[in-house]
């Protein structure tokens, strides 16, 4: 009887564990389309809700337009907010297959942090005729917290248009907390499991 109590006390712990792990859904897409310049942007934002350090957070942006001369895109990323967030872009000109560009991706930033005024900074510019298929990996700074609303912009065409999160992006404290709760259930389960064979050997219930 007190086994099975230890092992639903270890079991109790293990679920209270995985509840603290964010949880990811299939990633989101939505389209913004002006006039002329359209964007497509697909990212999981479940994992937006609570990042860490040395864990990126990858948005896909497809930048494309139906301008009717010749000229250039612009691409662009502003922030707003507390948290400080390290960003790495690159930019593909034909359909990212997985982590490959077939064509060479061009790393537009690495390890950038991006300015928080608001104001939208460019990272790159392509011909008005060519898709640009635009990865970018956040994640915070170390040692930041609170939340930040990211932008990615696209000019041409004598219009500007943007897209972003639902909501802003959150970093917490502490991205230690789930090891200090897997030491808990660790001792949680080897406390159980000393009370059970203390109560084996002695016959009877645990004082």
């Amino acid at each position: 009887m007190t086994s099975r109590v230890a092992w639903a006390v270890l079991v109790g712990a293990m679920g209270a564990l995985v509840a603290l792990s964010p949880a990811s859904a299939a990633p989101a897409s939505e389209v913004v389309e002006g006039r002329y310049v359209r964007l497509v942007s697909v990212a999981d934002w479940d994992l937006a809700a609570a990042m860490s350090p040395g864990e990126p957070l990858r948005w896909d942006v497809e930048v494309s337009a139906d301008a009717p001369d010749p000229g250039t895109l612009t691409i662009g990323v502003s922030a707003r907010g507390e948290l400080a967030l390290v960003v790495s872009a690159a930019v593909c000109l034909t359909p990212w297959q997985g982590s490959e560009c077939a064509g060479g991706a061009d790393h537009v930033r690495t390890g950038w942090e991006v300015p928080r005024g608001g104001e939208a900074v460019e990272i790159a510019s392509v011909d008005a005729d060519q898709t640009a298929y635009v990865r970018l990996e956040l994640e915070p700074a170390e040692g930041s917290t609170g939340t930040t609303e990211v932008r990615v912009h696209a000019s041409g065409a004598g219009e500007s248009i943007a897209t972003a999160p639902g909501e802003p992006l959150v970093a917490t404290a502490s991205p230690a907390a789930p090891w200090l709760a897997y030491a808990g259930v660790v001792l949680a389960g080897s406390g159980a499991a000393a009370i059970a064979a203390r109560t084996r050997r002695s016959g009877g219930a645990p004082s």
